[in-house]
């Protein structure tokens, strides 16, 4: 008797701008949600941490050297060029960094948020239960990211469309790179 498992058929989730179809994020970057405050998650936010990488894609040695067992320092070349794996265009998704005074990304979150609604009610694929989630969901969310705005860095897709999403990034305690910050129905799911 043999037993013949069904091959493995992994397909990976890009993450594109309901707007604009602009890829912003993978699920190799392991997405979780944003976890509020009170230890709560925030509704309709998903968050993925972000690594320094040299640009041929291998992963920078923060310094520690042997500090724990990983061997003997080693040699700092500068001639590599050291880039973050999310906005980088060659190994991320080319995010531009944009200024935004509070006020203006309190307008932008206002008048997307209203974009969104609206493009959710209009796709038939998604069920009213889950518009009327991000609605009811969005004050939550654009309370949790206008408190965090001073910690905020605010990047656009790589069309530059001001339209479309926005990827937000922040630094958490102790850590060297930023964690992005998506709000998740202003994202189509697409496999492939």
């Amino acid at each position: 008797f043999f037993y013949f498992r069904k091959p493995y058929n992994y397909k990976m989730i890009i993450y594109k701008c309901r707007v604009t179809g602009d890829e912003m994020i993978s699920d190799a970057y392991k997405p979780q949600d944003v976890i509020g405050e009170d230890g709560e998650p925030v509704p309709e936010l998903m968050e993925v941490e972000s690594l320094t990488v040299t640009k041929d894609g291998g992963a920078v040695d923060v310094g520690c050297g042997d500090a724990f067992g990983g061997g003997n320092a080693e040699e700092v070349d500068d001639a590599v060029e050291k880039v973050n794996n999310v906005i980088d265009e060659s190994i991320g998704f080319g995010y531009n960094e944009v200024p935004m005074g509070k006020k203006d990304f309190k307008d932008f979150l206002k008048t997307y948020c209203g974009k969104v609604r609206s493009l959710l009610k209009e796709d038939d694929k998604i069920p009213g239960p889950e518009v009327k989630a991000f609605t009811q969901g969005a004050p939550a969310f654009c309370k949790w990211l206008l408190g965090k705005y001073d910690d905020l860095q605010f990047y656009m897709s790589a069309s530059f469309n001001p339209d479309g999403c926005m990827a937000m990034s922040y630094y958490k305690d102790g850590a060297s790179n930023p964690t992005f910050v998506y709000i998740k129905k202003g994202l189509i799911e697409e496999k492939c």
